[in-house]
């Protein structure tokens, strides 16, 4: 009898840190993000505030902590979407993706794909209220530009309300352009032609990107994702000012002195269709995508205790 409650008792841990992605699911949100009439940027607010708008109610679906950021920029008004999982008196590990797009293009990549991993993951971790940390899921509006770089980046406007309200942040990990793959030779570019001896010339991997001195969040993250094994993962870490390093919401967090890191398929270093009309949901690596997610649902479980 002993020997079967032990044997339960492990699968059952077991099952706790499986974490199961559907991959008809993924393309269906990701459909109802891109496949619109409009386009979610900055100069359509009404396809902008729509999309924000499905996003909320995913999030309402999973916690009732759900809530909007507004803020006004050039006499028009935008928002962030906030959803909490956990005890809000504990250090906070950030979760974001960009839901708004450059210009009039689809952005099915660029960054329909990180938004359904923050649907995803709050779905997925919904139930792991208790732990060391809160988890603070975040979709940003205005990454792109013409406002990236500026105080009007909507994680900006996040990084700076947690900073003000004196919330600990233990770390944070941006979304950007998670579904793009490719297993042909010289598919996959650098910042450093020199890069390529190192990382090879095929963009089939997931990467996580870190600025030298990272903190404890940060080699934690890291260790614990790769060791997931899910999908194929390489680091990379550098200088701040390589182009590339600082190219998402991530950037924000850094300038308050908070551990962070992208996950990233590499955006136009790999992604060619990057910032164009081809940013299309045909070129979504589904299998890989959902294995991509996966490993972050696991990597945050473990790292909750």
């Amino acid at each position: 009898m002993k020997k079967f409650l032990f044997i339960a008792f492990l699968s059952l841990m077991s099952n706790s840190l499986i974490a199961q992605t559907s991959r008809i699911e993924i393309r269906e949100q990701l459909d109802t993000i891109v496949n619109r009439e409009g386009h979610r940027s900055y100069n359509d607010t009404a396809t902008l505030t729509a999309v924000g708008r499905y996003i909320e109610n995913e999030f309402k679906k999973h916690t009732t902590h759900v809530y909007h950021q507004t803020f006004i920029v050039e006499n028009k008004e935008y928002f962030n979407v906030v959803g909490l999982i956990g005890d809000t008196t504990k250090p906070r590990i950030v979760v974001g993706a960009h839901y708004d797009v450059c210009n009039e293009l689809p952005g099915a990549d660029d960054n329909g794909t990180g938004v359904v991993g923050l649907l995803q993951a709050i779905a997925q971790l919904k139930n792991d209220t208790l732990g060391n940390y809160c988890f603070e899921f975040v979709a940003y509006t205005l990454e792109e530009p013409p406002y990236f770089r500026t105080e009007y980046m909507g994680s900006y406007v996040h990084a700076q309300s947690l900073a003000a309200r004196g919330i600990e942040i233990y770390g944070m990990i941006s979304l950007e352009m998670i579904g793009y793959f490719s297993d042909e030779k010289k598919s996959q570019g650098y910042p450093l032609r020199i890069l390529k001896l190192f990382y090879g010339s095929v963009g089939d991997y997931i990467t996580i990107v870190r600025k030298i001195n990272t903190g404890p969040f940060t080699r934690d993250f890291s260790g614990k994702y790769t060791r997931t094994k899910r999908v194929k993962t390489k680091k990379f870490t550098g200088p701040q000012q390589l182009a590339g390093i600082d190219f998402s919401d991530h950037r924000n967090y850094w300038s308050l002195g908070a551990d962070a890191l992208m996950l990233t398929d590499t955006a136009f270093f790999r992604n060619k269709n990057y910032h164009r009309a081809t940013d299309t949901i045909d070129t979504i690596d589904f299998e890989r995508m959902a294995c991509v997610i996966e490993a972050l649902v696991i990597t945050l479980r473990k790292m909750n205790g």
